[in-house]
């Protein structure tokens, strides 16, 4: 379960002004597994998860940064621990957890930091179109 996060760095740039076609990639990375030094509530030491989170616009348009940790605890965190220590790799369960977990709080972030540095945001947003000229859904782009 996690039961924390917190930011220790954002960046974020527009290189060039947005023009025509605009790829956007979003990519949370897992960087370290360490056990916390203060526990939670004095009963559990959780997980401190540190993550880099990079929204890349292309070509060379920009990118937002955003590096920081998210603690977990639950009844597996030895056995994490131990797998990521051996092979830097987790289950696949848990990167799914932590992986969405990310999405959701940085592209949040996100949202907001790209509408100041005068960038598209990071994901759609859904539009009303009027009925008379509404198109199928195969003929809407958005790369993101």
């Amino acid at each position: 379960m996690i039961v924390g996060f917190g930011i220790k760095f954002i960046s974020a740039e527009r290189k060039v002004v947005p023009k025509g076609r605009i790829n956007i990639n979003s990519t949370p990375k897992i960087i370290s597994i360490s056990q916390a030094e203060s526990g939670f509530m004095k009963k559990e030491k959780p997980l401190n998860i540190e993550f880099e989170f990079t929204t890349k616009y292309e070509p060379k348009v920009g990118e937002i940064k955003i590096l920081g940790n998210v603690f977990y605890i639950g009844k597996d965190i030895k056995k994490i621990l131990e797998f990521w220590e051996k092979d830097k790799k987790l289950s696949k369960e848990f990167e799914m957890e932590i992986k969405n977990f990310l999405f959701r709080k940085c592209l949040t972030i996100g949202v907001n930091l790209s509408e100041n540095m005068q960038l598209p945001p990071p994901l759609m947003f859904p539009a009303i179109i009027p009925k008379r000229i509404q198109k199928k859904a195969e003929d809407l782009t958005y790369i993101g």
